[in-house]
């Protein structure tokens, strides 16, 4: 085998959803192409995930030597294509989206977000998980994209991202989940559901900060500057109490002042009196006194439906089965030679115009 090969010499596509290193992409790479045991000197790592590590960032490098082409995506989107791929491709079109926004071409930004939202759908549908990306951050990414009219769209993602996260993450995610949820459903104006969600979390863990936080941030968008100067003021009480490590005494003061100031007040009055008393007493609980319960318990019975709510499977070695080196070998070196060419002509281009340039001159 070509020595150049047993250490990989191109660039790694990548994603702002990847999870994995860099370090760990060469070294399995590596691995691969030295014919190694892959995965045999990375601590924890089981060989079935490296393998699988290992084709899917040779499929999406063989993506990006294409991508210098004119962004020929019927060429990039050839081959087979896993879900780091399809990232991939979609942090193609946010770069694109990124450079119009500076252009100031806003049809153009608009196209190609939309563009990278309708892969990261793509990857949600498919039916495996790769050991390459953090899904939740694509769950949500893709759920926050309704969030302007569609927040029965906003809810199911929701709802997807909290059962693969139980699924898989054992559920270290799900508060957020739980309290995005909740605030779904009071930017549906559905105000009982959402605020019985809060007062449930409330009471599972008063000391949890992060829900007075959500709690203070938003309700003033929704009229319930009541409930949003009480939750502030609690969660001050907490900070006193139990120390501020994330800082959060500026952001509930200035929430604080906001709901004091804000115009839009009372919608309280809509809310069934039954639902404001439990809201009332969870926010009076002592804070070292809440009623835990297993974060599957407090899951389903906070949304009723999670269990039929699709959840993708960890993926196998069968579904994205190692290339055969020689095939990858033979693919790089084409490419390479392809662009060697490609620079050669534009050299010699360049050069051409240079001298018509001069001759009239």
């Amino acid at each position: 085998m070509d020595d150049e090969f047993v250490k990989p010499p191109w660039e790694h596509a990548t994603s702002r959803y990847r999870c994995v290193t860099t370090g760990l992409i060469d070294a399995l790479q590596e691995d691969f192409f030295a014919g190694r045991e892959l995965g045999s000197l990375v601590p924890g790592l089981s060989r079935g995930k490296a393998a699988i590590i290992v084709a899917e960032t040779l499929e999406a490098d063989l993506a990006l030597k294409l991508l210098p082409d004119q962004l020929r995506t019927d060429k990039v989107k050839s081959g087979r294509v896993g879900d780091f791929k399809r990232a991939f491709l979609a942090e193609i079109s946010f770069s694109v989206a990124k450079q119009a926004r500076k252009m100031k071409d806003e049809k153009a930004e608009q196209m190609w977000e939309a563009a990278a939202m309708a892969v990261l759908e793509e990857i949600l549908r498919t039916p495996t998980a790769s050991p390459m990306l953090w899904y939740e951050d694509i769950y949500w990414d893709v759920a926050w994209a309704f969030r302007k009219g569609e927040t029965d769209k906003v809810l199911y993602w929701l709802k997807c991202g909290l059962a693969h996260n139980l699924h898989h993450n054992e559920g270290n995610n799900a508060a957020n989940y739980l309290r995005d949820i909740a605030d779904d459903h009071l930017a549906a104006k559905d105000l009982d559901q959402g605020l019985k969600m809060l007062a449930a979390l409330l009471r599972h863990d008063p000391s949890d900060i992060w829900t007075y936080n959500a709690m203070a941030l938003t309700f003033d968008d929704y009229g319930l500057t009541q409930f949003g100067a009480e939750a502030a003021r609690r969660g001050l009480d907490l900070l006193k109490a139990k120390g501020d490590p994330d800082r959060l005494h500026k952001q509930l003061k200035d929430c604080l002042h906001k709901m004091q100031a804000s115009e839009f007040q009372g919608q309280e009055a809509l809310v069934a009196p039954s639902v404001l008393a439990d809201l009332r007493a969870a926010l009076a609980l002592d804070f070292d006194h809440g009623a835990h319960r297993p974060l599957g318990v407090l899951c389903r019975t906070l949304v009723p439906d999670l269990d039929r709510m699709p959840v993708k499977r960890a993926m196998k070695p069968s579904d994205f089965p190692l290339p055969r080196r020689e095939t990858v070998i033979k693919q790089m070196t084409e490419l390479a030679a392809h662009w060697s060419e490609s620079v050669d002509e534009q050299g010699g281009e360049a050069k051409r115009i240079r001298k018509r340039h001069k001759r009239r001159g």
